[in-house]
């Protein structure tokens, strides 16, 4: 029975889509003035008018429905995935933080290590011929 839902939000989403046209407003807002162009049509025009609405109303409100829950998944996949970098930033922030402090320990180490050795001896005319 999935495949019939499948089928059946794939028509609702299709449907929302064209009906959210500007093309299917021209071609509303064009039906509109034919009962001005051709007076006897009124009653045939107004008769396709209302079926066209009791069956596109339930539709496009499907169709919403359906685009409605594909942006929450969306919303959902996008946040999740922000999670993930975010948590991917932290670590290495806090990798970043531990080198860090081991660079100051190492830096403190050498500094102490030049500051306790005897100042090395101006070499002699001798040693440098």
């Amino acid at each position: 029975m999935s495949w019939i839902r499948d089928i059946n939000e794939r028509i609702a989403v299709a449907a929302t889509g064209i009906f959210g046209s500007m093309w299917t407003t021209y071609v509303f807002f064009t039906y509109g003035f034919i009962p001005i162009i051709f007076p006897a049509t009124m009653t045939a025009l107004l008769y396709w008018s209302n079926t066209v609405q009791l069956w596109s109303l339930p539709l496009i409100a499907v169709g919403t429905a359906v685009l409605g829950r594909a942006a929450v998944q969306q919303a959902r996949e996008t946040h999740d995935a922000v999670m993930e970098v975010l948590r991917m930033i932290r670590e290495a922030l806090a990798l970043l933080r531990e080198e860090r402090q081991l660079l100051r320990e190492e830096r403190d180490f050498l500094q102490q290590e030049r500051e306790q050795r005897p100042p090395a001896a101006a070499p002699t005319t001798e040693e440098v011929t």
